[in-house]
């Protein structure tokens, strides 16, 4: 709700407090709108009728309390309470009684009322949160819709570039970070879609404190500048969410290596099998060891991060080479071989990521 907008009571809401509250504490409770037409009370018939004490409080903005009832008015002891919601004065508060009593009475109901409103309120904001997430994420994940609609839509909601696209299989659909609320022009909440959780956020050079846990398959994406390039991110990402096997943990992401796991995901699943012979001789250990090596920077770092020798290393890979008959030591025999090794993975032959 903008700032501006005048705050609207609704009757349904209203008469919740009332039933709740009159019968506790044995006063006749009436809420009336900004025109003074009672809306709940715990008078049925009263509902829909002008309230006059309740607009003298609305013109006035402040307690109206009366002592003495007026046969002729229609008016009872009680007081009429001024209701303030969103800081903007939307109605009143009856409550029928000594006005020294009942006016302790007003206030907690005017209170409930505020309180009510403002929950109701954050959920219905988070509802169409939702609703907009999920349009615009499925209209990502898509691919149809043409890229300046795209730009269109993710503007009216202050989510502008750069931004990146998350994708997630946790590990427990009751993780509480699957209800995380959407941040006005920081992220969306998260999607389901596809198989697989999905959120929208402003891009950033800092790891993002909200992402899953280590262990959970998470990808997010480059940073895209405009919504051609979220949209071929979009594409990519859900070919992938096809083959979960093939999408890595958090802490494996640096063996991980997109574009091979892209092209693997898209081949078709009949030729997988031919596309995964030349690792089908390899072990879990051996086909790990080749993915970190094709990764790092040197031996030592590969040695480093697999926690063995360098010496260890070279034999593993020496090993790799006799048994494929492949010398890894050339780039395109090594793309091949980890090509064979990303089919055995979506084959669920192997658990590597």
């Amino acid at each position: 709700m903008s700032e501006k907008e005048q705050p609207r009571l609704a009757s349904g809401l209203a008469q919740k407090v009332v039933d709740t509250i009159a019968p506790t504490i044995d006063r006749h409770v009436n809420i009336m709108n900004a025109h003074g037409i009672i809306i709940a009370s715990s008078d049925a018939a009263r509902i829909g009728t002008l309230h006059e004490g309740s607009v003298e409080a609305i013109r006035r903005n402040q307690i109206i309390r009366v002592a003495q009832a007026d046969d002729t008015a229609g008016t009872q002891p009680g007081v009429n309470l001024p209701l303030i919601l969103n800081e903007r004065l939307c109605g009143a508060v009856g409550v029928t009684g000594a006005p020294h009593e009942v006016e302790p009475l007003a206030d907690l109901i005017a209170l409930t009322v505020q309180l009510l409103f403002t929950q109701e309120r954050e959920h219905s904001r988070s509802a169409r949160r939702a609703a907009e997430a999920r349009d615009i994420i499925s209209a990502l994940l898509a691919g149809h819709v043409a890229a300046d609609v795209i730009e269109r839509t993710l503007d009216a909601h202050g989510l502008r570039a750069p931004l990146q696209l998350e994708l997630w299989l946790p590990r427990s659909e009751q993780d509480p970070l699957l209800e995380q609320p959407a941040l006005d022009g920081a992220r969306t909440c998260w999607v389901g879609l596809f198989g697989a959780h999905w959120r929208l956020r402003k891009a950033s050079d800092e790891p993002a404190a909200d992402a899953p846990n280590a262990n959970d398959r998470y990808l997010i994406g480059p940073a895209a500048e405009d919504a051609g390039e979220l949209l071929a991110q979009a594409e990519a990402m859900r070919t992938l969410a096809g083959r979960p096997a093939m999408l890595p943990r958090r802490e494996l992401e640096g063996i991980w290596n997109q574009d091979i796991a892209v092209a693997v995901a898209r081949t078709p699943a009949r030729s997988l099998k031919y596309l995964a012979a030349r690792a089908q001789v390899l072990n879990q250990e051996q086909a790990r060891t080749l993915l970190v090596v094709a990764a790092a920077s040197s031996m030592s770092e590969a040695a480093e991060s697999l926690h063995i020798h360098r010496n260890t290393l070279v034999q593993r890979l020496e090993r790799i080479g006799q048994v494929t008959g492949a010398d890894i030591r050339q780039a395109a025999e090594s793309l091949r071989l980890q090509h064979a090794v990303y089919a055995r993975i979506a084959l669920d032959e192997l658990q590597v990521f």
